[in-house]
C-alpha cells in the first residue's frame, strides 16, 4: 500500500488487476453505448417522421467541373470519367518552359442554358507529379521560392460569368518527389463566393506554373481518381417533382431536372411509386413489396414546362386506390462518383382522395321502395282489411324489390350514364386542311370507332399510338377495318401544343381537338383513355390510359357482334338479384291446374306462357331496337328519359287502375290469333298475366342492363349487310329467351305447391298494384338520374 496522508490509502494496481478493470469497464460500457445509439437512432427517426403531404429533396454538397482534352486543347465539362490507369490527358512542364511559357492550361465550359445564382465556396484542385518518383527535387531544394529552390506552384485564374473569382491565386507550393501513380494535390480556394451567371455565360479556367526543379513535371487529368478541375461547394442543381391525378385516379408523374448546363447533367433516374402507406412510415429508400405500386426509369414521354425546361413524364398503368402515397426518386448526376447509384433523392408525399360522393346514392332507392310499399300497406289498412297472408306477400314483394333497386344508378351530375351512348361530336382537326370531323362521319365510314383520348403533353399519346398501330395490323389481317382517331382534350388546349405530336403521328389517323366538352361526356372523363364505340354509337369498352392491341382486338370484335349482349344474357340474369320481383309476381292465380279436354301439342302450357311473355317483351323491345337501328345514339339520353317516363306511366296505371290499357289491347289482339282450342283451354286473363310478366321482365332488364337491346340488336344491324339479316333473328331470340325466363320463374313459383297457390289467390289483385307503386319509384329515380346527370350536364 502507498500511504497518502493520515487517513487515505491508495491500492497498488498490478498488471492483472488493471486488465481486469479495463475488461469490466468495457463490459459495462457496451450496453450503455447500445442504449445511447438506440436513443440517437430513435431521435433521428422521430425527427424525420412526416405528418402530411409535402416535398423533400437532398442534393450533393459539392459539384465538379472536370478538366478534359489533350495537351493542345482543353475544356471543362461535368462528366466524372470512369477511366482508370493511364490518365487520358496531361501537360508537361519544365524549369525552362515555366519561365518562357508559364500558362499551361486555358479551358472553358459550354455556355450555361439558364441563369444561376451561386453562393458558396470554390476551389481548384490539380493533380501533378514528376515523370517518375525521384528525390532529386528534394535534394536540390536549397532555399524554397528562390532560384536555388526546387518547388512547384500553380497560379489560378477562374472567371465565372465574366467575374474573376480567383485572380492569379497561388496554390500551395510543393517540392515534388512522386510519380504519376501517386500525384501531388495542389489547391487554390475562395470562400463565400456570390456570383451570378446568365444564359450563355461560361466558366473560364487559366493555369500557370512555376517549376524550379531540374526534372520535368506533369499536370494530370481524365481518370477516375485524378480529378483535376473546379469544385463548387454549394447548390447548383434543383429538381421539381409533381404528380397529377385524373378523375380515374390514374397518376402522371412529372420530373423536371434543373441545372445551369441543362437536362444532360442528370444521367439516370429511378422512381418508385409506393403506397398506400402511413405518413409516418414514409422515408427515402424504404418500401415493402406489397406496397410497391410502380417503378419508372426510361421516361414514357416529355413535355415543355416553365422556362422551356424539359419535363420527363411517366403514367401509371392502373388506377390508384384512395390513400397516402410517396414518390421516392433517385437521380444520378454526371459530376458525382459513378460508383454511387443515388447521388440525389427527392420524396413527394401526396394523397389520393376518395371519389366524390353522389348527390344521392342508389342505395337510397333500395330504402325508398320497400318503405313506399310498407306505407301503402299501412294506408290500405284504413279501408277494407285483406287477409294477413296477402300482406305477407306484399312484404315479400317489397324485399324482392331490393334486388333491382341495388343496381339503380346514383343521382349525380355525371355527364355519362352507364350503358349509354357516346356523345355526338363535331371537332376541329389539328390539320387545318382537314377541317372538322364528326362521330357520325366516323361511324359512317366504319363499323367500329376506336377513340384515344389524351391530355396535352401526356405520355399516353405515344402509348396509344403504338398500341393502335399494332392493333390495326392485327385487325386488318382478320378483315376488320375500324376507324382509329385520337382526341386531345383539356381546357385551354391550343393547336401549337400538339405540333410535335402531330409531326410524329404524320396523319396516320385524325387528330382532333376538344376543350373537354366531349371528354367529360365519356365514361373516362376528359383525361387519358381509350374508348371503343360500336356501330350504333354505344360504348362497348373503355380503359384508362391506353389499351393493349389484344384488348382492342377483343373490344372491336365484341362491338360488331352486340358487345356480348346475346339473348342468353336474359337467362343468365335469373341467377342474380335483378329479376327477384318476378318470382313474387309469377305466383299462380288459379286454384288448380286443369288439363285440356281435347288433345293439344305436348307442353302446350309452357309454349303458351313463352308466347304470351314474348308478346309483352316485344311490345317493349321492338320500338327500342328500331330507334337504335336508325342510329339515334346521339339522342339516346332523351330516349331513355322518355323510357323512364313510360315506366312511371306503366307503374301509375297499375297502381291506380290495376291494368295498362295499351298492353291489354296488344294482349287481346295476340290472344285472338290463337286457335280456338287453345283459347278454350286457357282464358284471356291467364294469357294477359304472362304478357304482363314479359313486360315487367323487359323493364327489369332495362334497369339492370340498359344497352342490352340497343347493342344486342341495333349495333348488329348497323354492322353491315349480314348484320341487317341477323338483327330480326336476334330480336326474336331475345323475345323467346324472355318467354323462357318467365316460364322458368312460373315453374319455380309453383314449387311450394298449395301454399304458393293460396298466397297467389289471396294477393291476386293487390300484387300488381303494389308492383305498380314500386315501378313508379323506379321510373322517377332513373328519370331524375338522367335529367340531373347527362341531360343537364350537356347543356
Amino acid at each position: 500500500m502507498e500511504t497518502r496522508g493520515l487517513n487515505e490509502t491508495v491500492p497498488e494496481w498490478g498488471l492483472g488487476s488493471g486488465v481486469a478493470s479495463i475488461r469490466a469497464s468495457g463490459i459495462l460500457l457496451v450496453p450503455i453505448l447500445i442504449l445511447l445509439a438506440g436513443s440517437s437512432l430513435s431521435t433521428a427517426q422521430t425527427s424525420t417522421a412526416y405528418d402530411g403531404p409535402g416535398f423533400e429533396a437532398h442534393y450533393p454538397d459539392g459539384h465538379m467541373l472536370f478538366l478534359k482534352g489533350d495537351d493542345d486543347s482543353q475544356y471543362l465539362d461535368r462528366n466524372w470519367t470512369t477511366v482508370t490507369g493511364l490518365p487520358s490527358g496531361s501537360v508537361t512542364f519544365s524549369k525552362t518552359s515555366s519561365v518562357s511559357s508559364p500558362t499551361i492550361i486555358e479551358a472553358q465550359t459550354p455556355p450555361v442554358q439558364e441563369a444561376l445564382r451561386y453562393e458558396g465556396n470554390i476551389s481548384v484542385q490539380l493533380f501533378a507529379s514528376l515523370e517518375a518518383s525521384s528525390d532529386v527535387c528534394s535534394l536540390t531544394n536549397l532555399v524554397g521560392g528562390t532560384p536555388i529552390g526546387s518547388e512547384t506552384q500553380f497560379t489560378i485564374t477562374l472567371t465565372i460569368g465574366g467575374v474573376e473569382v480567383l485572380s492569379s491565386t497561388e496554390t500551395n507550393a510543393i517540392v515534388m518527389n512522386k510519380g504519376r501513380t501517386d500525384p501531388h494535390v495542389f489547391v487554390a480556394a475562395a470562400s463565400n463566393v456570390n456570383v451570378t451567371m446568365s444564359s450563355g455565360d461560361v466558366v473560364d479556367l487559366a493555369i500557370q506554373v512555376r517549376h524550379e526543379c531540374a526534372l520535368s513535371g506533369s499536370l494530370w487529368w481524365g481518370t477516375y481518381d485524378t480529378r483535376t478541375g473546379v469544385q463548387l461547394d454549394g447548390d447548383i442543381i434543383e429538381t421539381e417533382l409533381d404528380v397529377i391525378l385524373d378523375q380515374n385516379r390514374m397518376a402522371r408523374v412529372e420530373f423536371t431536372p434543373i441545372s445551369p448546363w441543362g437536362q444532360d447533367d442528370f444521367s439516370n433516374q429511378a422512381i418508385e411509386l409506393i403506397g398506400p402507406i402511413g405518413w409516418s412510415e414514409m422515408r427515402h429508400g424504404y418500401y415493402e413489396e406489397d406496397i410497391w405500386q410502380d417503378h419508372f426509369e426510361i421516361p414514357h414521354g416529355t413535355s415543355k414546362g416553365e422556362a422551356n425546361r424539359t419535363v420527363l413524364l411517366w403514367s401509371t398503368e392502373r388506377p390508384l386506390t384512395p390513400g397516402n402515397y410517396m414518390i421516392d426518386a433517385c437521380f444520378t448526376i454526371t459530376d458525382q462518383d459513378p460508383g454511387e447509384t443515388c447521388d440525389s433523392w427527392a420524396i413527394l408525399r401526396f394523397n389520393v382522395p376518395e371519389d366524390t360522393p353522389p348527390l344521392l346514392g342508389g342505395y337510397w332507392a333500395a330504402v325508398a321502395i320497400p318503405l313506399c310499399i310498407i306505407a301503402w300497406i299501412g294506408f290500405s289498412l284504413k279501408g277494407a282489411m285483406l287477409p294477413l297472408p296477402a300482406y305477407a306477400v306484399l312484404l315479400l314483394l317489397a324485399l324482392a324489390s331490393l334486388g333491382p333497386a341495388i343496381h339503380l344508378p346514383d343521382i349525380e351530375t355525371d355527364p355519362y350514364r352507364e350503358g349509354g351512348a357516346a356523345p355526338s361530336f363535331i371537332l376541329l382537326s389539328h390539320d387545318p386542311d382537314s377541317g372538322s370531323l364528326s362521330l357520325s362521319e366516323l361511324l359512317g365510314e366504319s363499323e367500329v370507332v376506336v377513340v384515344g383520348m389524351f391530355t396535352s403533353g401526356s405520355p399516353n399519346a405515344m402509348r396509344q399510338m403504338n398500341d393502335f398501330e399494332s392493333a390495326k395490323i392485327i385487325l386488318e389481317q382478320e378483315g376488320s377495318h375500324p376507324n382509329f382517331v385520337q382526341i386531345a382534350t383539356g381546357e385551354g388546349l391550343q393547336a401549337i401544343n400538339l405540333n410535335e405530336y402531330a409531326h410524329t403521328l404524320n396523319g396516320t389517323w385524325p387528330l382532333l381537338m376538344d376543350d373537354s366538352t366531349v371528354g367529360r361526356a365519356l365514361p373516362s372523363g376528359a383525361t387519358d383513355a381509350v374508348v371503343v364505340i360500336d356501330p350504333a354509337g354505344f360504348i362497348t369498352d373503355w380503359k384508362p390510359g391506353s389499351m393493349s392491341p389484344a384488348e382492342i382486338q377483343d373490344a372491336v370484335n365484341s362491338a360488331a357482334s352486340g358487345s356480348d349482349n346475346s339473348p342468353l344474357t336474359v337467362l343468365s340474369l335469373l341467377l342474380g338479384t335483378a329479376l327477384l320481383p318476378l318470382f313474387v309476381l309469377a305466383m299462380p292465380s288459379e286454384r288448380r291446374y286443369e288439363s285440356p279436354e281435347e288433345a293439344l301439342i305436348p307442353g302446350v302450357g309452357g309454349f303458351m306462357t313463352i308466347g304470351a311473355a314474348s308478346v309483352g317483351f316485344i311490345a317493349w323491345a321492338l320500338p327500342l331496337a328500331m330507334l337504335s337501328v336508325l342510329g339515334l345514339g346521339a339522342y339516346w339520353n332523351f330516349i331513355e328519359a322518355l323510357l323512364a317516363v313510360m315506366l312511371v306511366y306503366h307503374g301509375y296505371s297499375m297502381a291506380t287502375k290495376g291494368r295498362i290499357r295499351e298492353l291489354e289491347a296488344i294482349s287481346g289482339l295476340a290472344y285472338s290469333k290463337l286457335p280456338e282450342a287453345y283459347r278454350e283451354w286457357r282464358g284471356s286473363p291467364r294469357f294477359t298475366e304472362d304478357v304482363y310478366l314479359g313486360l315487367w321482365l323487359a323493364w327489369l332488364l332495362w334497369l339492370r342492363v340498359p344497352s342490352m337491346v340497343p347493342q344486342g340488336v341495333g349495333a348488329v344491324a348497323r354492322s353491315g349487310i349480314v348484320g341487317m339479316g341477323l338483327a330480326p333473328i336476334l330480336l326474336v331470340g331475345f323475345a323467346v329467351c324472355a318467354g323462357t325466363a318467365v316460364l322458368i320463374v312460373r315453374t319455380i313459383a309453383l314449387l311450394p305447391g298449395s301454399l304458393s297457390r293460396i298466397l297467389g289467390l289471396l294477393s291476386v289483385g293487390i300484387r300488381p298494384r303494389a308492383w305498380g307503386l314500386a315501378s313508379v319509384v323506379f321510373g322517377l329515380w332513373v328519370l331524375t338520374s338522367i335529367v340531373v346527370g347527362p341531360i343537364v350536364s350537356s347543356m
